[in-house]
């Protein structure tokens, strides 16, 4: 599931943490919320979301 966060948060398609959280538990993974209990994992899933959406932003810019 760990896997399956990082993944989603480096496409740059989600805004933070949260939105991770209910994408994983549409996809069936009804123990995401367990993951997310963790102020660790929210803050480096949020930093992976900000990295990838910068990067996307740059790349439009060129």
């Amino acid at each position: 599931m760990w896997r399956e966060a990082g993944k989603l948060a480096s496409s740059g398609d989600y805004d933070g943490w949260l939105a991770i959280e209910w994408e994983l538990r549409s996809r069936g993974f009804s123990r995401a919320k367990l993951l997310f209990d963790n102020d660790r994992v929210r803050k480096k899933l949020d930093d992976i979301c900000k990295k990838a959406q910068e990067q996307r932003a740059d790349a439009n810019r060129t």
